[in-house]
Order: structure tokens, then C-alpha cells, then sequence
């Protein structure tokens, strides 16, 4: 058996081919593996209501109760206006359908189509999320 003497420079060169083995052994298992691999996407948690704010032609308060059957409610409170003295208020509500498409949630409300489209989920912390689309809402998703 031949030694391998620190000053023949051979020592330098063993754990090179020991990383390019390794690493051909890895490109060789992710390109078997990357035919059957599909991108895994995780589990979407059941939407069951959104309660939160936006500003249209004023500050908008909605609540929205959305069903497993694709059916959708929604109850909003409009407030225009500075103060109690030059506001007003003006209380409403819609039916609608709605459904994920994209990673998207998208709403058609029948009276209110205003606000109708789809919204893309952004995460703030826990329940508090950013609705962004035709307006940005701001509030919980459950």
C-alpha cells in the first residue's frame, strides 16, 4: 500500500474526488426523483369568514361569511365624512358566490360589484391578513 506523504500534493486531491463523487451521486438521485417529484403545495385551511376594512368612498367595514358550498354573505358599514356633525353612515348587505382560483380569493357579489374580483392573500401574522386586488383590505381570515 502506498503512503501518501504530506509533501507530494496527492493528499490535496482525495477529498476533491470525494466531493465530485458525492456530488455526481446527488445529481444522479435528484434527476431520478425530479420525474416523479411534484411541487408540493400545503394544505389550504378551510376559509370560513373574512372580517375586515378598506377605504372606497369612505371607511369601509365588512364582514364576509363565506360558505363550503361556494355561496357567500357579506354585511358592510360605510362611514363618510370627518365627524358626527358632517358624516353619515350608511349600512348594507350583498350575496354572492366565491371560490380560490390561483392561490387567489375571488368573490362576485350581485349588488356590489364594485368590490367584486380576486384578491391575493398576503399573510401579516397569525389570522391578520392583507387582502390585495381591487382594493386592499385589511383584517382576520378564519
Amino acid at each position: 500500500m502506498k503512503t501518501i506523504s504530506p509533501r507530494s500534493g496527492a493528499w490535496r486531491t482525495l477529498p476533491r474526488a470525494a466531493a465530485v463523487a458525492g456530488a455526481l451521486l446527488l445529481l444522479a438521485g435528484a434527476g431520478a426523483d425530479a420525474q416523479t417529484a411534484r411541487p408540493l403545495e400545503p394544505p389550504r385551511p378551510a376559509i370560513t369568514e373574512f372580517r375586515g376594512f378598506t377605504f372606497t368612498w369612505g371607511l369601509e367595514d365588512h364582514i364576509w361569511r363565506l360558505g363550503s358550498d361556494g355561496r357567500a354573505t357579506m354585511i358592510y358599514t360605510l362611514r363618510r365624512g370627518l365627524s358626527e356633525r358632517n358624516g353619515s353612515m350608511e349600512e348594507g348587505g350583498d350575496t354572492g358566490t366565491w371560490s380560490r382560483q390561483n392561490g387567489q380569493l375571488c368573490v362576485t357579489w350581485q349588488q356590489r360589484r364594485d368590490i367584486s374580483g380576486c384578491y391575493t392573500v398576503v399573510p401579516m401574522f397569525g389570522i391578520h391578513v392583507r387582502l390585495v386586488g381591487r382594493y386592499v383590505f385589511e383584517g382576520t381570515i378564519e
